[in-house]
Formats: C-alpha cells, sequence, structure tokens
C-alpha cells in the first residue's frame, strides 16, 4: 500500500528500498482478484471451458509482458521469480551445449548469476570469465570483446545494478554478441519500470524479470527465451511452456504480472520524470546539508533514476540506519543483508572495506512523495550531524553500540 501524506506530513515508516522490493499495485491487485474469482480451471486443461477461460487470461499476461519488451508472447516463459528465470538462463544453456563451453559474465552480477556460474566452473567443467568493472561500475566493453573465446556460448551482464542503479551499455553488448553469433543474456529486474527493452533491437536472447520488482506480486517472474533457442530444462514433467518449464501455472499470478507490465508501459515516460525529479531533490538536499561527506557511488555512469547508493563519509550505515526507525533503507541488496557479506559491488568497484561498511542504498518509487523526499532528507542530515557529534564526544563508536544497546 502507498505511503498517504496528511496535512503536509508523510505518515511513518516511509518505505525507500524499492530495489529489494515494490509494492502490489492497485491496478494489479484489482485484476488479481478478480481473477481469483473468475478463473477456477487449470490453464493446462483443454477439454472444457474453465480450462479455456484460465488459458486466455494467461495468454493474455503473455501479451502485456511480451509488449513491454517487444518479443513474441510464446517466447514469454512463467518461472517462480527472477532467481529461477536466472538459473534457467545459465545452466540450461550451458547443458544444451556439449564439448568445451565459456560464459562471460561481470563482478558485479546478483548472487542469482554469481552462484550458477560458480556451479557450472566447479561441477560441469565449464570455464568462467567474470570482466572486472571501473570505479563506477561498468564494464570495458573492449576488455568484453578480448575476452570472446571460440568455446564462448554465453555473456550474461544485468542491465542495471541492484545495488547502485548503474546501468551497462546493453546495446552496445547485444551488437558485440550478435556480431559473433553468441547469446546474449541480461537480468532486467532493475530496469523495467524506467528504461525502455526492446530484445530485438537490442539483440537480447535471454531476457530475465520479477513480478515483485515491478509493482506485481511476488513468487512469479519470467525468462524472455528468443525462439528457435536451444535451452535445457532445469525439471522434468510435463510439455508445458514449450518443455522448457512445466508444471501447471498460477494463472493468478501470471496475470498478475501481466497487468503490471502493462501499466508500465502505459506510464514510463511519467514514472521515469517523477523518479527523477524525486533523486534530484534527495541529491539536493543531502549534498546542501552535509556537503563534502556524501559521495554517490558511481554518480558519473548512466543509471535508473530510483536507486542511490551513498557512502557518508566518517560514519558507519548500521549506525545511521539505527538513528533513522523511521525510514526503511538498506546497507545493499537484500541478498547481502541476509547473508551478512560485504558488498561484493561496491569491493569491485574499488571500495575499501570501510567504505563499504559506509555506504547506505536508497531506493525510491512510484508512490514515493516530494513531502517524503523531504522528510527523509531531514531526518538523514540530522541523524549524520548527531553521529559526528557523538563521535567527537564518545570518541569511537564503539561506545555509541554499548550505549545504544547494539552488540
Amino acid at each position: 500500500m502507498a505511503n498517504q501524506t496528511i496535512s503536509g506530513s508523510p505518515t511513518r515508516p516511509i518505505y525507500l528500498d524499492y530495489q529489494a522490493s515494490t509494492p502490489l499495485d492497485h491496478r494489479v491487485e484489482k485484476v488479481m482478484a478478480d481473477c481469483l474469482q473468475e478463473y477456477i480451471g487449470n490453464p493446462h486443461s483443454s477439454t472444457h471451458r474453465f480450462g479455456h477461460r484460465a488459458r486466455h487470461a494467461i495468454d493474455k499476461a503473455q501479451g502485456h509482458i511480451a509488449t513491454l519488451i517487444n518479443a513474441r508472447p510464446p517466447e514469454i516463459i512463467f518461472t517462480s521469480g527472477a532467481t529461477e528465470a536466472n538459473n534457467l538462463a545459465l545452466l540450461g544453456i550451458a547443458r544444451a551445449h556439449t564439448g568445451p563451453r565459456h560464459i562471460i559474465s561481470v563482478q558485479t552480477e546478483h548472487e542469482s548469476i554469481l552462484q550458477p556460474l560458480d556451479y557450472l566452473a566447479t561441477h560441469e567443467g565449464i570455464e568462467v570469465t567474470l570482466l572486472q568493472v571501473d570505479k563506477n561500475g561498468l564494464i570495458d566493453l573492449g576488455e568484453l570483446t578480448s575476452a570472446i573465446q571460440p568455446e564462448t556460448i554465453l555473456v550474461s551482464v544485468m542491465a542495471a545494478n541492484n545495488e547502485t542503479g548503474v546501468c551497462q551499455n546493453i546495446s552496445a553488448i547485444g551488437q558485440i554478441c550478435a556480431e559473433r553469433s553468441i547469446l546474449f543474456h541480461t537480468d532486467a529486474v532493475q530496469t523495467l519500470t524506467t528504461e525502455s527493452i526492446d530484445v530485438a533491437e537490442q539483440n537480447i536472447s535471454l531476457l530475465s524479470l520479477s513480478g515483485h520488482k515491478l509493482y506485481g506480486p511476488m513468487g512469479v517472474g519470467a525468462l524472455y527465451v528468443r525462439e528457435g533457442t536451444d535451452i535445457a530444462p532445469l525439471m522434468r514433467g510435463g510439455a508445458q511452456q514449450r518443455s522448457i518449464r512445466p508444471g501447471t501455472l498460477p494463472t493468478a499470478l501470471c496475470v498478475g504480472l501481466g497487468e503490471a507490465c502493462r501499466v508500465i508501459n502505459e506510464n514510463r515516460s511519467d514514472e521515469r520524470d517523477h523518479l527523477q525529479n524525486l533523486r534530484a531533490m534527495l541529491t539536493q538536499r543531502l549534498k546542501s546539508g552535509l556537503g563534502n561527506p556524501v559521495e554517490i557511488n558511481g554518480e558519473e555512469a548512466p543509471h535508473i533514476p530510483g536507486c542511490l547508493s551513498i557512502t557518508f563519509e566518517g560514519i558507519e550505515a548500521e549506525d545511521l540506519l539505527y538513528e533513522l526507525p523511521d525510514l526503511a533503507l538498506s546497507t545493499g541488496s537484500a541478498c547481502s543483508s541476509m547473508s551478512g557479506e560485504p558488498s561484493h559491488v561496491l569491493k569491485a568497484m574499488g571500495r575499501n572495506s570501510i567504505e563499504i561498511a559506509r555506504a547506505v542504498r536508497l531506493g525510491i518509487g512510484r508512490p514515493t512523495t516530494a513531502v517524503e523526499i523531504d522528510y527523509a532528507a531531514d531526518q538523514i542530515v540530522a541523524a549524520y550531524l548527531r553521529l559526528r557529534a557523538d563521535d567527537r564526544t564518545d570518541g569511537n563508536h564503539e561506545t555509541r553500540k554499548h550505549r545504544n544497546g547494539m552488540s
């Protein structure tokens, strides 16, 4: 549910973690509720009208997803989310090929890319190259070209990073792959709400997306697989979805994902403008309030408008978040926060352990208001100044943690 404003003041807490998950859009919620009432049949049952109606609803949803990325509806394979879609793309392509195989990806990819690649390298004898990034999180296209071997079967590069919002040059990468007849996969989870992606024009062979990053439902995602692409299924047990991903489809979840994509397709330009304005407002307020202590990670690179990764000089991110109980922020990706490991993304960008510990991710979304940004900026500035004052008084942050009851 979107945060509401009352007499110019935001209700609290304020959600600013939209890269981790987005709330269900009210339009999506409505079509899903209708679907649960109307479509009781198994969409794969072809002998009665209940199955036909459910199948028609899923076909319509496929159409909405396909339209968003300029694909064909049969090329959309529903999954349980982007993690499954990424695994299906990497493992499926690798296992559909024989002989020496080589895959290229990037050090700053999501763990649902890095871990399957590690498995393929460790257990299935596939050579994997992870490209380095520069201080802004961008790969060097010349290094990508040089890394390609005769055995290279796939290049996988995410469209926008989930921690920093930095966008890679997907069009140029797709062209490099197309010229060499190499498949190109992109994790577009963070990109589709504000950036235009055309799988045909950008030579994308496979594309992953997730419902709960698009103001759709959790538990559903999709993998675009270009027609004619040889891909091995991860599961066996049915001929559904071109036998690429067998199993009975959850009609309401598929319909919800389709509606989320329809809404994006109709409102992407306005949403981008909205987020750009709020991002500029937040950045200006923090820099005017704090000045040099604020450094935006990847600031010089292209980026999605709703994501800010900020390093605050002289304080630890965990301390800042502790001082901001009314704001839902994070220190990095949801997966990284669960593991407790420092950000591999910022490390790859050349940040040291101290700098990584000072980084906070702020996510702005569709329901975010200017009043909320104004309030959040005030709270962050005040909390930062308090922490620096405490440091001058206490001498170190360990004293502050003990006083706050933190271990």
